[in-house]
């Protein structure tokens, strides 16, 4: 996969090309089937590229799992991969399987449909969940990333402006503004234009942490007005401080039987009601992120407990001057071959969108 890969190369020991071999299809197997694999499966699958007795499979897969590359569940003879050897898989054997011409259709019909930027990102997690099986997220780029292109200012009652900020793609942010004071028309008109000549081509963070530089000597703002309308540009930002998240197909993993007890769904669904604890954990990923445009975490990578039976894979994609994160989260057993490509098409076709708009 490249640099866009998470490496882990250090902690993975070599293996010869028969160790090799066995692993790959101990993943493939187990992925297909969520069934241990025994040595005489495994003699019958690699028959035509081994040609190895059952015995001499178990030899191999008895030195996989003294690498802490295999595992067995207590009451199978059979083996099914370890963390370690997920991460082999995906960093060393695996063949990546791109997207069909069949999904790409379809992904891009389902990006085509949308009107806006918040409906294109939704849409996102909705094909990408039904085509891989798996939840899907989609985070938007924090605000203080994105460029102004207008702002408008509609006073709704004596002392109640609404600020509306239009940012790049299309993305608006609105926010009720109290004044002390009504504001009269000619004069707010003024305010408003003053903002658009010094704020708009600049980013939201740029703006609101240089505010009043940018208005320096802007007689036609009150004072009052001046600093009401910092705070306001301070408060959007606050408002989306890790960005917005949008996630569908939760009830995929209830197609798979290591996810589907009580206890996993429920630490899931928690993860999921709290959106800001979704928003935290993507955030840890976006110095990884920032350096490459792909990661893929594969249980204990992810540090959290109630993860430890899941994959993350996660791409960037651009919007404008800003950045956002799309993914999956689903069990180990997921086909990474096809899933990677997948999830990194999808974020290519939201960055051509954007790019489009």
């Amino acid at each position: 996969m490249g640099t866009a890969q998470q490496r882990w190369s250090k902690s993975i020991p070599e293996l010869t090309p028969r160790q090799r071999l066995v692993l790959q299809a101990i993943v493939q197997l187990y992925v297909r089937t969520a069934t241990p694999v025994g040595s005489r499966t495994l003699a019958r699958y690699l028959w035509r590229q081994l040609r190895l007795s059952p015995a001499s499979i178990r030899n191999i897969m008895a030195e996989l799992e003294e690498r802490k590359l295999l595992t067995h569940p207590h009451t199978s003879a059979g083996r099914i991969p370890a963390d370690l050897g997920y991460r082999a898989y995906v960093d060393m054997l695996m063949e990546a399987q791109e997207p069909t011409p069949e999904e790409q259709q379809l992904i891009a019909q389902a990006l085509s449909a949308a009107e806006h930027s918040e409906e294109l990102l939704q849409d996102a997690t909705k094909v990408l969940s039904a085509l891989s099986s798996a939840l899907a997220v989609v985070r938007s780029p924090v605000l203080d990333q994105l460029r102004i292109r207008r702002i408008e200012l509609t006073q709704l009652s004596s002392t109640t402006l609404l600020l509306v900020v239009v940012l790049e793609s299309e993305l608006i942010r609105t926010l009720l503004v109290e004044t002390p004071v009504m504001i009269p028309q000619r004069r707010l008109e003024a305010v408003v234009q003053l903002l658009n000549e010094r704020c708009c081509g600049r980013s939201l963070g740029v703006v609101r942490t240089a505010f009043g530089e940018l208005l320096d000597g802007a007689e036609e703002i009150p004072a009052q007005v001046m600093q009401l309308l910092q705070g306001s540009f301070e408060q959007l930002a606050r408002n989306e401080d890790w960005g917005s998240i949008y996630v569908s197909g939760a009830s995929q993993l209830l197609r798979y039987p290591e996810c589907a007890s009580p206890e996993r769904l429920r630490s899931i669904a928690r993860l999921i009601d709290e959106r800001q604890q979704l928003l935290g954990l993507l955030a840890q990923y976006e110095p990884k992120l920032q350096e490459q445009d792909l990661y893929i975490g594969i249980g204990r990578e992810l540090h959290r407990r109630e993860l430890w039976d899941y994959s993350l894979i996660l791409a960037r994609y651009r919007m404008g001057s800003g950045w956002g994160i799309v993914g999956i989260l689903g069990p180990k057993r997921m086909p990474y071959a096809r899933l990677i490509p997948m999830v990194r098409y999808v974020a290519q076709l939201i960055t051509q969108r954007h790019t489009q708009a």
